[in-house]
């Protein structure tokens, strides 16, 4: 093959430069600019080639591996600029290789080229600059902008400067903006919000969809600052995002202290990150941070912030969720929903009971040529005030819920055209699917193999349904990757039970953290995804995101929750099951031998079900051995005080189809009461009545789910003590907690035995008062002990 030389060379690239002089005469219309365009793009190729083969010769090639590096990053091609500039070693070849790595966003091997400092001119600098910056080093940054000299880089480094180190300014916020001077006021003292630790003074919501379907909001907060709490939850603003269809612009933010002047937030107050840099299959969920500087006690903290977002839901839909309350009074909260007309509004009103400061929960409703404008305004809006086991915000909040959607099979249609092409099983699946239920003789037994593998072996990454994207990665490349999140999981899990011969289906589900689904209200208001299967005649919930959640079992906030089941032939509503008081279920067996000098050897047992098998289990795997021997060690002390832990040991760890239970034996120095001659024996029943210290509940008790305690206890007595008093049994029962305890002689052993089911996953707030009378009886009623008294 003949060598293209230098000469030749040149002659391509002069030919290609030419082109940019061919546009001298009259063009009547863009085919001869195609042409050029075509042409050009060729002797680009040809000059690629050209440089190659001089390559290949051997020759000047730090020159060469440079002039290709400059072509490529000429035509924007950073990576392949990269490969060749890394293998010249001129001090050029470096500028621009350092300054390929940040357009790249490679930003660390870019800092670590300019930090080097051995090429540093004007550009040089400024891109050092820029790079400092997007890793958040500011200072670095600084001093890099300060070595410019001159020229057009000194001033866009002057810009980056005022951007980075805004200061106080001279001007005051009455000078700034009249009307927020005038709020703030107006604004009321701590002393009239004791239970505040900020007050929203303004909060301005607009969204606009546009009519070529894209989503912008405009949010306009004005916050003062009242104490240590205050400054805690508000002196910084995280917004999460999705880089891939969405951006963040912000207007202004500040720190208005209480003198009036403003502190302007500059660049190196705000992060954009992203929320999961180990996972790139999700590095589009990001989080724009601003950082308030000067916040005190007393001052304002105001931000405007434009989120644009050029793809809606499903491209045509838009779901939304405005709860009325925050956890700190509101003084103005004004709401604005611009739609097209050919968008039709669903809306549904949830928690309206709890809305006794009468806010008005219906919008007034305008149209603008072909636009339809809704518009709530709320003033003076309480703080939701905390309440000991209160439910979620979700169900105590009044909320207004808006859709687009016009149904569920719309829904369905859009999702399940995004999903189910994902569905689908390589070799690699097909072999580990063989695997697994090859010893396997019952459906369950393969089902369950199959469970357990993508529960234990496939890494859960966290990120909630909607924040990294709505499309699951196709259940291959999960599989591949060994991680997920709960919608990857919950289709790799359907793939390889499909391929197994059953018929299984993914699910999407909102968790008791978030709102459940209406039957009457389409949307997409979903944030999990988890699978069902069909099991003799049965449908079987399974949430593989549950590392430590058996097969057939569901995490609590899966239970009591209506999903919506993507199948080929359709979709369905349906419940996930709360499961009944015995299925959550905690065994004790204590067993403890008093020695004639009253000290003690004892024996726990601890066998967990359901719920409580999920978190010991989880405890148990992800806590080391030493730290869970020291949670032993002070657990027994409320047994004897100066106890010494034994031997535990741990049975079923790994297999999630057994329970877990932990075994631990220790010594003590004493364990009984003394009062003269008799031993009163410490308590071994007991209710936290801290749960009804309160007069009265605004909102229902929320026990999360019925569950049962059962605990059995075996105390030898020694020879030189009898037992005095045996207190009476005790069987309680009402619509909400069934409580028995059981005292029983045998020969020198005391025993006890003694049962607790929660009934109800709520008691009502119309029922709290029935409900605190009964525990509170029944709390006196099980301070009885059993009494021994001394031999002579």
């Amino acid at each position: 093959m003949r060598i293209i030389d230098t000469v030749k060379l040149k002659l391509v690239l002069f030919l290609s430069l030419s082109l940019l002089f061919l546009g001298c005469k009259q063009i009547k219309d863009d085919s001869q600019a195609q042409e050029y365009t075509k042409i050009s793009q060729q002797y680009y190729q040809q000059a690629i080639s050209a440089y190659k083969s001089l390559i290949a010769q051997g020759k000047d090639l730090d020159r060469i591996y440079f002039e290709l590096g400059k072509l490529y990053f000429a035509h924007g091609d950073y990576n392949n600029a990269i490969l060749e500039l890394k293998h010249s070693q001129s001090e050029a070849a470096k500028k621009y290789l350092a300054i390929a790595y940040y357009y790249a966003s490679n930003f660390s091997e870019a800092l670590d080229l300019f930090s080097k400092d051995g090429f540093l001119d004007d550009e040089s600098s400024y891109y050092y600059g820029l790079t400092a910056e997007k890793l958040n080093l500011f200072d670095t940054a600084l001093k890099a902008y300060q070595k410019i000299a001159a020229g057009k880089f000194k001033l866009l480094a002057q810009g980056r400067v005022d951007s980075i180190e805004m200061q106080s300014s001279l001007a005051n916020i009455k000078e700034v903006s009249p009307e927020v001077s005038r709020i703030i006021e107006q604004a009321p003292s701590e002393k009239e919000y004791p239970q505040a630790g900020g007050i929203i003074l303004l909060s301005d919501e607009k969204i606009k969809v546009t009519q070529d379907a894209k989503e912008i909001s405009e949010l306009h907060y004005l916050v003062k600052i009242l104490n240590e709490r205050g400054k805690q939850n508000y002196a910084e603003s995280q917004i999460d995002y999705d880089s891939t269809f969405e951006r963040i612009e912000l207007d202004y933010a500040r720190t208005i202290k209480p003198d009036g002047t403003v502190v302007e937030v500059g660049s190196r107050h705000i992060r954009d990150v992203s929320k999961y840099l180990n996972f790139p299959l999700y590095s589009n969920a990001h989080v724009y941070i601003i950082s308030f500087p000067e916040v005190t006690e007393g001052a304002v903290i105001e931000y405007k912030v434009k989120i644009i977002r050029n793809q809606l839901i499903n491209k045509k839909d838009i779901v939304l969720g405005f709860p009325v309350q925050t956890a700190d009074p509101i003084l103005l909260a004004d709401f604005n929903l611009e739609l097209p007309k050919t968008l039709k509004l669903q809306r549904k009103i949830l928690n309206e009971k709890f809305n006794d400061f009468g806010a008005d929960l219906s919008p007034k409703v305008s149209e603008e040529s072909n636009r339809v404008v809704y518009h709530w305004q709320f003033k003076k809006i309480p703080q939701i005030l905390p309440e000991a086991n209160m439910p979620p915000e979700v169900e105590i909040n009044p909320t207004i819920m808006l859709s687009t959607f016009g149904s569920w099979q719309e829904i369905f249609d859009w999702w399940w055209g995004l999903a189910k092409d994902k569905i689908r099983a390589d070799d690699a699946i097909k072999s580990k699917v063989r695997e697994l239920i090859k010893n396997q003789k019952d459906p369950e037994g393969k089902i369950r193999q199959i469970y357990n593998f993508c529960c234990q072996e496939i890494r859960y990454v966290a990120v909630e349904y909607g924040q990294a994207g709505y499309e699951p990665h196709f259940a291959v490349d999960t599989f591949k990757n060994k991680y997920g999140d709960c919608k990857d999981k919950a289709i790799l899990l359907v793939t390889m039970l499909r391929e197994a011969g059953f018929s299984a289906w993914p699910l999407l589900i909102s968790t008791k953290e978030y709102y459940n689904l209406n039957d009457d209200f389409p949307s997409m208001l979903f944030n999990h995804a988890i699978a069902a299967i069909a099991l003799g005649g049965k449908t079987v919930f399974m949430d593989s995101t549950a590392q430590t959640c058996s097969f057939g079992d569901l995490p609590q906030g899966d239970q009591n929750r209506k999903v919506l089941i993507f199948k080929p032939e359709g979709y369905s509503i349906e419940p996930t099951p709360m499961f009944a008081a015995e299925h959550n279920l905690v065994k004790q067996s204590l067993k403890i031998s008093v020695k004639p000098d009253e000290s003690i050897f004892a024996q726990k047992t601890n066998s967990t079900f359901g719920i409580y098998d999920q978190a010991q289990r989880y405890w148990l795997l992800y806590t080391p051995p030493e730290l869970i021997a020291e949670a032993l060690k002070e657990k027994i002390q409320d047994i004897s005080i100066g106890a010494k832990l034994g031997d535990y040991q741990i049975k079923n760890l790994d297999d999630l189809n057994t329970p877990v239970e932990l075994d631990y034996s220790f010594n003590g120095p004493e364990y009984l009461i003394v009062a003269g001659p008799l031993r009163i024996l410490p308590a071994l029943a007991s209710l936290d009545t801290s749960l009804v210290a309160r007069d009265k509940r605004k909102y229902p008790i929320d026990f999360g789910s019925p569950e049962t305690k059962e605990s059995d206890f075996e105390i030898a007595i020694p020879g030189n003590f009898a037992i005095k008093y045996i207190p009476e049994t005790i069987n309680e029962d009402s619509p909400w907690i069934r409580f028995n305890i059981a005292y029983s002689r045998q020969g020198n052993k005391l025993l006890v035995s003694q049962r607790v089911a929660l009934k109800q996953e709520y008691v009502k707030e119309a029922d709290y008062q029935d409900f605190k009378a009964f525990f509170e009886n029944l709390a006196k009623k099980i301070k009885q002990r059993a009494i021994l008294e001394k031999i002579k």
